[in-house]
């Protein structure tokens, strides 16, 4: 049984199933996407029938997963200081 068919007998469907499946048949995906795609195959594609938080904070992608508990993540905070440099670079 090659990965595609264990995915689907064994893998729920859930975020991110389709993404890997797609990646599994050599498909572009986005950021988001590939990072979602890894946290179905991480959780060993929830096959225990539950998508939940995985729990682990020190991963790279934890801040991406789809089922985390808690806050949700929203990339860093621009400073006005920041945005009055970027409008002044635009205006030129």
């Amino acid at each position: 049984m090659n990965i595609i068919e264990t995915i689907e007998a064994s893998g729920i469907t859930a975020k991110g199933k389709k993404e890997l499946i797609k990646h599994l048949y050599g498909e572009r995906l986005t950021v988001r996407q590939m990072c979602i795609a890894k946290c179905y195959d991480c959780m060993g594609y929830y096959s225990d029938g539950r998508g939940q938080d995985c729990g682990i904070q020190n991963c790279p992608l934890y801040p991406l997963m789809p089922y985390r508990e808690g806050e949700k993540y929203v990339g860093k905070k621009m400073t006005d200081e920041t945005r009055a440099k970027i409008r002044a670079r635009f205006a030129k």
